[in-house]
């Protein structure tokens, strides 16, 4: 058979595939040895590792409490895992599928989605990895659960093709064996065919071998000497040591008696003796330079972190600018963990989530978007709009309640509920809806029968208008006047009279279309009607300021 195998194994790489498809249909040991020499034979591992599984090349415990106890990994870390997941997420599915959209949405917001995102993109960024359980009941998912990442110790794959088969999870004398098909593995960055991933801690927590007798520490451990160091010079010659010489004294008096009064006496006491007494001082040596070697050691550690955020607060020189070029080139970084990460929970939770409700992922296909969903400004024409595309063309975009609501929504109109007799409205009447504020301040939909034409006329003739802060008085109809040319400009700012200016069509000149009087400054129905009267020319000339005007 293996004499088969190897035959086969060598005519495959010159058959074209339309001629090995023909063999692959073949019956009996043929048709198996083509299938066996088509298969994956590239190896992963030794068979001992196969067998017993493989450990991270870094303890997963060490790397937790390097992010715990190393101010600067912390900072680096969540400032990476805060661009990542911080902003938040929502979901997208194929038009007409948003049962399913709904389904994905519940189950994110049962299992704290956005707070599993943030503690996963902090664990793959420093560490490479993060585990989740699958919860099944009945078979089905229905929740997940992040396991403590330092307590998985083993990872078991098959020798060729390096397919995960058994995770091994211990904490203390407890073991749990997990199948590949109850854990979903976040591997960030996996080198040379590692069953784990690589986080930006690796680098500076790996220790390096320099020759046969010189292994270089992890450079985080240098630093922790550094600063371990730093602090012992600190406390032992900030005040200086002095060493005392007492002629004429014995050995068994200065050990006895001298010696413990000095050396428990706080550093600013004085001492008196009548005996002849000797002090030096132990000073540092001034010529010993250090700066240029710890400068490199947290110059390696602050590019091993990948962040500039570190070198801005804490490195001279490196200005705001500098900050935002290096943060550029961070933003590919954390574009493609938000790739990572959204691909995996699509595959692992979207894609069995919707299988298990009898909905085809393929044909719905919800996504993850990262950030806050932008909604689109809603204004009143846009809703007008629609109305009257929906009276005109035959179909109904819109119905008249729907208009109603929007308005409501988006434009915080409040509208008085209509008798239900008076509800049913044709829509062809939409295209003929007006808007008009009553005297209280109130704006209305009112579509124009009759009786409503009449009265809305007879407001417009009447051009007042007044609410709770300002009095207005319509000068001309907006629709006079060209499109985005209004503006408000003081008509007198001690008065608190404005005026609301534009172009009028087929003019450049500012034309005034209404004037506001501000009921701050005093201002009646029966004082602004006097004004008007007192003011019946209201043109306003382009060329003069506003502010004059």
């Amino acid at each position: 058979m293996s004499e088969r195998k190897s035959f086969f194994a060598s005519i495959t790489r010159k058959i074209s595939i339309p001629a090995f498809e023909r063999f692959q249909k073949l019956p009996g040991k043929v048709s198996e040895a083509l299938r066996e020499a088509a298969a994956e034979k590239g190896l992963f591992l030794p068979a001992v590792k196969a067998r017993l599984g493989e450990q991270p090349p870094v303890n997963l415990a060490t790397l937790v409490e390097y992010y715990l106890k190393d101010p600067t990994v912390m900072a680096a870390v969540d400032y990476l895992s805060e661009q990542v997941a911080g902003t938040g997420f929502y979901t997208v599915s194929e038009p007409g599928y948003e049962e399913a959209k709904k389904i994905v949405d519940d189950f994110c917001d049962n299992v704290n989605m956005d707070g599993l995102l943030m503690q996963t993109s902090k664990e793959i960024i420093f560490s490479g990895n993060c585990f989740w359980e699958k919860i099944l009941t009945n078979g089905k998912l229905s929740s997940l659960v992040i396991l403590p990442l330092s307590s998985i110790k083993f990872i078991i794959r098959t020798k060729i093709g390096g397919h995960p088969q058994i995770y091994i999870q211990q904490v203390g004398a407890d073991k749990v064996e997990f199948t590949a098909e109850e854990i979903i593995h976040f591997r960030l960055n996996p080198v040379d065919g590692s069953a784990w991933g690589t986080g930006i801690l690796h680098s500076l927590a790996s220790p390096k071998q320099i020759d046969e007798t010189t292994v270089r520490p992890a450079f985080l451990d240098i630093k922790a000497r550094v600063e371990d160091d730093i602090w012992k010079i600190v406390h032992r010659y900030a005040a200086p040591k002095r060493l005392w010489k007492f002629e004429g004294v014995g050995d068994e008096k200065l050990q006895n008696e001298y010696a413990p009064t000095i050396q428990s006496a706080p550093v600013d006491a004085d001492f008196v003796t009548n005996k002849p007494v000797e002090v030096a001082s132990l000073d540092i040596n001034p010529a010993a330079r250090f700066d240029g070697m710890i400068e490199h050691v947290n110059s390696q550690v602050v590019q091993g972190l990948q962040t500039p955020m570190t070198r801005l607060f804490t490195t001279p020189g490196f200005t705001e600018a500098s900050a935002t070029e290096a943060t550029k080139m961070a933003d590919r970084k954390i574009m493609k963990l938000q790739r990572d990460l959204a691909r995996i929970i699509e595959r692992e939770v979207f894609k069995p989530l919707l299988t298990q409700n009898g909905i085809d992922p393929l044909k719905t296909r919800v996504r993850i978007r990262w950030g806050m969903q932008e909604r689109p400004e809603v204004k009143i024409e846009h809703i007008v709009q629609l109305a009257q595309i929906s009276a005109t063309s035959g179909i109904e975009y819109l119905t008249k309640d729907e208009v109603r609501n929007m308005l409501a929504k988006y434009a915080s109109f409040e509208l008085q509920e209509q008798p239900e007799d008076q509800k049913a409205i044709p829509a062809e009447k939409l295209k003929e809806m007006r808007f008009f504020r009553d005297k209280g301040g109130s704006i209305h939909v009112v579509p124009e029968s009759d009786e409503d034409r009449q009265q809305y006329a007879a407001k417009l003739a009447e051009g007042w208008d007044e609410n709770e802060n300002n009095i207005r008085r319509r000068v001309r109809e907006p629709d006079m006047f060209q499109s985005y040319t209004f503006r408000t400009i003081w008509l007198s700012e001690p008065e608190g009279i404005k005026a609301v200016v534009g172009k009028l069509k087929g003019e450049d000149k500012l034309t005034i279309q209404s004037i506001i009087f501000s009921k701050k400054k005093d201002w009646t129905m029966e004082k602004a009607r006097q004004w008007i009267k007192d003011h019946p020319d209201l043109q306003v000339s382009e060329s003069e300021p506003a502010e004059k005007t």
